[in-house]
């Protein structure tokens, strides 16, 4: 593949150019002209991508989304059916949707880490298969509490096609034609909507039962098990297969070697995204439209033009008809609208979502049906082009190794509050309003939703160009690294690039790049509140940054929980705050062995060197730690914490109110340690003791790094070391 770098999105040229003229590495222009997946010209053609990557992917996973599409629709076009057979009002219908959309959200986030950190091929297949087996059962419930059950079980099936088959997509098919790729694979719904529907129905009729229409979800039996067939792409890999062509690195070798991101790390990752924070948003409320309106919808006809079950799926399907209206708009002009003008996409869809609000509550008071579903073909038509592009904006700003979880919570929101307010609450309007008006009255309350997830997504668009920029930084940053490697070899100890952090709308860390050679002893000095302990405490997992990359002995850690950062064997010691007062000394030692759990020696033998390291402590195992002197529990926590034998050791104020001669004792330990070969980086108010420690150091002032280089010559920066210490003791020192 030569000398390249891939995104995983079709990167404008503009926008490349100004990031990379931002970084600061210009060097990185020359290699702009070999990066796939830029530019603004035209995509290659749809056919060719598919003969070269494979059409089984694409056909497989829209069929298998088209079988739970159509059995959930069916259920909508049943609802009359349903009240009639087990004996319930509005709400109640409404509350098994409810209760079937917090199924499929308990099943959303478990397959999302499961395709994560697995095959998501088996993932889908899975689902279809147990929701095949399931669904058909249905049919046999005798009462509404056993259809509800099986509706439950068999829910895992629905939402996967957003979640897993998209993802699966995303890395089986090159970039260029991603938003293609999507608007096929989303004929789903429209087919569902059409061909399946009048199946569906025409099942229900000729067998005079709604129970007959369960039967179709065994059609995705055989589906099921073509999916597992299919190959496995490598996640992410149409960008972190060409980051680093040009070191030789193996990126999916050194990409192994990092734990994955746990959930709430994730999702904290995702929600700081602006644009995907509003978009989820935005998803939230629209889900009251998407769960409520096909429910209710099919009840309006029901009772306000006295359709039956056949009729309704006839009309349906008519109205269904119009999303291959709008599914050509993304599919011809997707990729090249997001080429050009990357926040296109999400104006486009903000504007659909108002329309199609506006357009379906003016279809509700129509004096004729044959105008109600000329204005809902209408509505219908101008909201199919919302998913793909909210897809082609997920693509580019979601992390690949959380795009799965990302597709999931954007499910999850959407059910949370569609399956709540669409279900219960629609259905309590409903009933209030009365038998034959309420379903109308329910079904207005979905226009000012929509405008309103429609501004969210207007407001989201202003964010997407930003959030894309972090991403390009991000794989630039990697290219950076491997080319870095490719001239010099050898990992780092600490490598902080481009690292932002905030408490709440505080910003605290300002771009902060810090390298940590490895067995080196760094010093990290500044004025009270320029962000050196908050620098350390993101390092150790106890705060996660809102941009930038934090990478320990190669593995990228940037969002890791602390138990993860410490199986990195990095250990941080806050000064006076890291004992058990209540507890012994022995204690606090066995503590300290927690994570040798199951692997009994060498917890003991852990404790025996920490007392051989520090002598002090054996004569007082007994007593509580909180009766020792302030030197002798900064002795037992650091004690405490080189029990885990870090690589990387990070105090946070050594000194802090300690005796001079205890400060002396625990600086001989950390030259000890660091002679050991540990890496140390600590934060020190005293330059005098910096100097002693540490031939280098950096200055903070302000969230921002004004100072990185020998100690010594920063003695002779009084600008910067005035505000800290006093200006006599500053002009003596230098």
């Amino acid at each position: 593949m030569g000398d390249q770098v891939r995104f995983d999105f079709a990167v404008p040229d503009e926008l490349l150019q100004e990031v990379v003229a931002r970084s600061g590495r210009p060097e990185f222009i020359a290699d702009l002209a070999v990066m796939p997946g830029t530019g603004e010209g035209k995509p290659p053609p749809l056919a060719g991508i598919l003969r070269q990557y494979g059409y089984a992917p694409l056909v497989l996973l829209t069929a298998a989304a088209i079988v739970p599409d159509t059995f959930g629709n069916g259920i909508s076009v049943i609802g009359q059916n349903l009240e009639h057979s087990f004996h319930m009002h509005d709400a109640a219908l409404g509350a098994v949707t409810f209760v079937a959309a917090v199924a499929q959200l308990a099943w959303a986030v478990p397959l999302a880490l499961w395709a994560d950190r697995g095959s998501r091929k088996v993932v889908a297949g899975v689902a279809l298969l147990v929701f095949a087996l399931v669904a058909p059962l249905m049919a046999l419930a005798p009462n509404v509490w056993a259809f509800t059950f099986l509706y439950l079980v068999a829910s895992v099936g629905f939402n996967v096609s957003e979640t897993v088959h998209n993802s699966y997509l995303s890395d089986a098919y090159p970039t260029e034609g991603r938003g293609r790729v999507f608007s096929w694979h989303n004929l789903s719904d429209p087919l569902s909507l059409t061909i399946g529907i009048l199946i569906f129905t025409l099942i229900v009729a000729v067998g005079h039962s709604w129970r007959w229409g369960m039967l179709i979800a065994l059609a995705g039996v055989p589906i099921a098990l073509s999916l597992f067939t299919l190959h496995e792409p490598d996640k992410g890999q149409n960008e972190s297969s060409h980051i680093l062509k040009a070191s030789g690195m193996d990126v999916h070798a050194q990409q192994g070697k990092a734990p994955r991101v746990l959930l709430g790390s994730a999702t904290t990752r995702l929600l700081r995204i602006r644009s995907i924070y509003f978009e989820l948003v935005a998803v939230s409320i629209l889900g009251f439209a998407g769960t409520g309106g096909p429910l209710f919808g099919n009840l309006y006809f029901a009772r306000r033009w006295g359709l039956d079950t056949a009729q309704r799926g006839e009309v349906t399907s008519i109205i269904g008809l119009a999303a291959f209206l709008g599914l050509p708009v993304a599919y011809v002009i997707g990729d090249r609208m997001f080429r050009r003008s990357p926040e296109r996409p999400l104006v486009v869809a903000g504007i659909c979502i108002a329309i199609y609000g506006v357009v379906f509550v003016t279809s509700l008071y129509m004096p004729q049906l044959w105008m109600v579903v000329a204005l809902q073909l209408v509505a219908t038509a101008a909201i199919s082009p919302l998913a793909i592009c909210i897809f082609l904006t997920l693509a580019a700003t979601a992390p690949p190794e959380m795009r799965t979880i990302c597709f999931a919570l954007f499910g999850v929101a959407a059910l949370v509050f569609g399956g709540f307010a669409g279900g219960v609450l629609l259905g309590a309007v409903s009933d209030a309003a009365g038998y034959l008006h309420g379903p109308t009255v329910a079904l207005t309350i979905i226009g000012p939703v929509c405008v309103v997830g429609g501004v969210m997504l207007l407001v989201g668009s202003r964010y997407v160009k930003r959030d894309i920029s972090m991403v390009i930084e991000d794989v630039l940053e990697r290219y950076g690294e491997g080319k870095r490697l490719q001239a010099e070899g050898g990992v780092v100890a600490l490598q902080v690039h481009n690292l932002d952090v905030s408490y709440g709308a505080n910003q605290v860390l300002f771009d902060v790049n810090v390298d940590v050679a490895d067995g080196e002893i760094v010093a990290l000095l500044g004025t009270n509140g320029a962000g050196k302990s908050t620098l350390l405490r993101t390092v150790a997992g106890l705060e996660h940054p809102h941009r930038g990359v934090i990478r320990i002995f190669g593995v990228t850690c940037t969002y890791l929980e602390p138990e993860q950062i410490v199986d990195q064997h990095v250990a941080l010691l806050v000064g006076g705050k890291m004992t058990f007062p209540g507890l012994t000394v022995r204690d606090n030692l066995q503590l300290g062995a927690y994570t040798l759990r199951g692997r009994g020696s060498a917890a003991r033998t852990a404790v025996d060197e920490a007392l051989d390291r520090f002598p002090e402590l054996a004569s007082r195992l007994h007593q509580p730690a909180g009766s020792l002197s302030g030197g002798e529990q900064q002795m037992l926590a650091l004690a405490r914490v080189m029990m885990t034998a870090p690589r990387l050791l990070m105090i946070d104020e050594l000194a802090l109110g300690l005796a001079p001669q205890a400060v002396d004792r625990l600086m001989d330990i950390v030259r000890q340690v660091n002679g050991d070969g540990t890496t140390v980086v600590l934060v020190e108010q005293s330059v005098n003791r910096a100097m002693s420690l540490a031939r280098r150091s950096i200055f903070l002032e302000r969230g921002q790094v004004l100072f990185d280089g020998p100690t010594a010559d920063l003695l002779e920066r009084t600008d910067l070391l005035r505000p800290v210490f006093l200006g006599a003791a500053v002009d003596g020192l230098g």
